[in-house]
C-alpha cells in the first residue's frame, strides 16, 4: 500500500486535505498529520512515506527547508507541495517535486495529482518535475526568519545559558531535549520536532527522529556492514545514527 504524510500549519487544512485524499484514492494509506516542518522531518524518518504533503509556509523550517534536508536520500519520499502563494520569488532548489496544490485545494486538481503519483509509484521512478512548476517554486520567497542563538538549559535550581555556536547535538531523552556541547550535557523541555524549527537548517541537521546534529561539529561519517550511518562528532565519544530519510545528506560528492 502506498503511504503519505500531510503537514500544514493550518490542523483544519491538513485534515480536509487528508479527508480529499481518503476520497479520490482510497488505497492511499495517510499514516500521519504534522504542522511544522521540523514535525514533518520526524515524520519521515518515523514512517518513511511514499508521498509528503508540505506545506511550503510552515513554522520555523519551510516545506523547501524539508525537502532540502531529505534530497538525494534513497528513502526520501515524492514531495507535494502546497502553497496560498502562486507568485513571489526565491531561489532555485533541487528537491523531488512532483506537483503542487494552491489553496484551498480543490477535488479536480487534486485528481490531476493523483494521476501523476500513481504514474510515478508504479514506475518506481521520480516522475520528472513539471517546467511549469519548477519556474513558479523558483519564484516563491520565503521571508526573512531570525533562528535561535541562545537556550536556557535548567540544571537543579541553575539555569546555564548556551549559544547554539557551542552545541554538538541535540537529542530526545524521554520527556526532555539533551543540549550536548562539548563539556556538558544539559536539558530543556522543548521537544525536538519543535526546537529544530526554530535552528538554522544551514547550521543544523536532522539526522534521525531523535537527533540534530551541528553540521560544523562532524568528524566523520562511518558507514557498517549492511550500509548503516553512523556519525563521529568532534569533542564527544558518542556515534550518532543516521536514518535512512537523511542518509541523502552524506552521499560522496
Amino acid at each position: 500500500m502506498t503511504t503519505a504524510i500531510v503537514c500544514d500549519d493550518e490542523p483544519r487544512l491538513a485534515h480536509a486535505l487528508r479527508d480529499l485524499l481518503n476520497a479520490a484514492w482510497p488505497e492511499l494509506n495517510v499514516v500521519a498529520l504534522g504542522h511544522s516542518g521540523g514535525e514533518a522531518l520526524s515524520l519521515i524518518a518515523e514512517h518513511e512515506p511514499d508521498i509528503a504533503f508540505l506545506d511550503i509556509r510552515m513554522p520555523g523550517l519551510t516545506g523547501l527547508d524539508v525537502a532540502r534536508q531529505i534530497a538525494g536520500s534513497d528513502a526520501a519520499p515524492r514531495i507535494v507541495f502546497i502553497t496560498a502563494y502562486d507568485q513571489h520569488a526565491i531561489e532555485a532548489f533541487e528537491a523531488r517535486a512532483v506537483d503542487y496544490l494552491l489553496k484551498p485545494v480543490r477535488a479536480e486538481r487534486l485528481a490531476e495529482t493523483i494521476a501523476r503519483l500513481k504514474g510515478a509509484t508504479s514506475t518506481g521512478a521520480p516522475a520528472p518535475a513539471d517546467p511549469k512548476l519548477v519556474e513558479a517554486l523558483q519564484k516563491i520567497s520565503s521571508a526573512e526568519r531570525k533562528f535561535l542563538r541562545w537556550l536556557n538549559c535548567g540544571q537543579g535550581s541553575e539555569i546555564d545559558v548556551i549559544a547554539t555556536g557551542e552545541v554538538l547535538f541535540f537529542q530526545s531523552r524521554d520527556k526532555y531535549t539533551a543540549v550536548v556541547t562539548a563539556d556538558k550535557e544539559r536539558y530543556v523541555r522543548t521537544p525536538l520536532r519543535d526546537l529544530v524549527n526554530e535552528l538554522d537548517p544551514d547550521e543544523f541537521w536532522q539526522v534521525h527522529r531523535a537527533s540534530v546534529i551541528r553540521v560544523a561539529a562532524i568528524e566523520r561519517v562511518m558507514k557498517d556492514e549492511v550500509g548503516r550511518m553512523r556519525i563521529k562528532v568532534r569533542g564527544s565519544q558518542e556515534l550518532i545514527v543516521v536514518s535512512a530519510a537523511f542518509s541523502g545528506r552524506f552521499r560522496q560528492m
